[in-house]
C-alpha cells in the first residue's frame, strides 16, 4: 500500500513538471518517459496490492475458518466426552440396575424361605405345646412314683414349670428349655448319693433322722441316735425297718456321702422288689 502511494505522488509531481511552461521539450521527453515508467510500477504496484489484499483475506478468511474449526473442534470434543460420560454413566446404571434385580430376587427367595420357616414352625408349635404338656404331665407322675427324696421340693418345681408353659409371656424355645433343665435335674439324681437330715412321717407321727439315698436305687433312714434304720420299699410305698446289724454299714455310708471320710467299700442292701432284709 505504501509503494502504490509513493509511486501516486511522483506520477503527480512528474505530470506537474511536464505541464509546466518553463521545462524544455528535453525535459518534457525525460518527464513524459519518467511519468511512463512510474505509470508501469504504478499497476504493478496496483496490481501487488491486489493480490496483497486477496492474500489478507484469504489469509484472514482462513484464520476465521481455523477459529471456527477450532471452535468445532472443541465442542465435538467436549459433545465426545460428554457422550463417554453418559455411556459410562448407561453403563454403571445398567449395572446397578442387574445388581438391584439380583439383590431383588435373592431377598425374594429369602422371604419365600421365612415364610415357609414361618408356616414350619406355626406347625412345630401347634405339635410341641401339646408334647410339652405331656412331658411334663409325665414328669409329675415319675416324681410322684419315684423314691419320695425331697419330693415336695421336687414336686412344687414340676407346678412352677406347669405354670410357666401355660404363660403366653414366654417363647416356645425358653419353655422348652425350661422343661429340658428341669429332666435334667431329675436325670441328675440317678448318678449321685447323698445324704441330708429330713422328717420322717411313720406310724403316724414324724421325727426327724438322717436320710441315705444312692441314686435313685435305693433311699434309706437312720435315726439320730443310730439305733434303728429303714429303707423305703416300692412295693407297700411304705418304710420298713432294717435289720440292727445293718445300722453300722449305713451310718458309715452316709459319713462318705458327706464326705466325712474317704470313699471305701460298704455292704448295703440292695433289696429288690418284694424282698425283705
Amino acid at each position: 500500500m505504501w509503494l502504490a502511494a509513493i509511486l501516486r505522488l511522483f506520477v503527480k509531481e512528474a505530470q506537474a513538471l511536464y505541464k509546466n511552461p518553463l521545462t524544455s521539450a528535453m525535459q518534457q521527453v525525460a518527464v513524459l518517459a519518467i511519468v511512463t515508467a512510474l505509470s508501469i510500477e504504478l499497476a504493478f504496484a496496483q496490481e501487488i496490492e491486489d493480490s496483497l489484499k486477496v492474500v489478507t483475506a484469504t489469509t484472514t478468511s482462513a484464520a476465521k475458518s481455523q477459529q471456527k474449526v477450532d471452535a468445532l473442534s472443541r465442542e465435538t470434543r467436549l459433545l465426545l466426552e460428554e457422550y463417554r460420560s453418559l455411556k459410562d454413566s448407561v453403563e454403571y446404571q445398567e449395572a446397578y440396575t442387574r445388581e438391584l434385580q439380583q439383590l431383588d430376587a435373592s431377598q425374594q427367595e429369602r422371604v419365600e424361605s421365612l415364610n415357609q420357616q414361618i408356616a414350619q414352625a406355626r406347625i412345630t408349635r401347634q405339635r410341641i405345646l401339646p408334647l410339652m404338656r405331656s412331658m411334663v404331665d409325665a414328669l409329675e407322675s415319675f416324681v410322684v412314683l419315684d423314691l419320695p427324696f425331697h419330693q415336695e421340693q421336687r414336686l412344687g418345681a414340676v407346678l412352677q414349670l406347669k405354670q410357666r408353659l401355660d404363660r403366653a409371656d414366654i417363647s416356645v424355645s425358653a419353655r422348652f428349655r425350661l422343661l429340658l433343665e428341669a429332666y435334667q435335674i431329675e436325670q441328675g439324681y440317678s448318678g449321685t448319693v447323698e445324704a441330708w437330715r429330713g422328717p420322717l412321717q411313720a406310724d403316724g407321727e414324724t421325727r426327724s433322722v438322717e436320710y441315705l439315698r444312692l441314686g435313685r436305687v435305693a433311699l434309706y433312714y437312720q435315726s439320730l441316735d443310730r439305733l434303728s434304720s429303714g429303707y423305703w420299699d416300692n412295693a407297700t410305698q411304705s418304710w420298713l425297718p432294717l435289720e440292727a446289724g445293718r445300722n453300722r454299714s449305713l451310718s458309715q455310708a452316709m459319713r462318705v456321702a458327706r464326705s466325712q471320710t474317704a470313699p471305701q467299700l460298704l455292704t448295703l442292701p440292695l433289696l429288690a422288689r418284694g424282698d425283705r432284709p
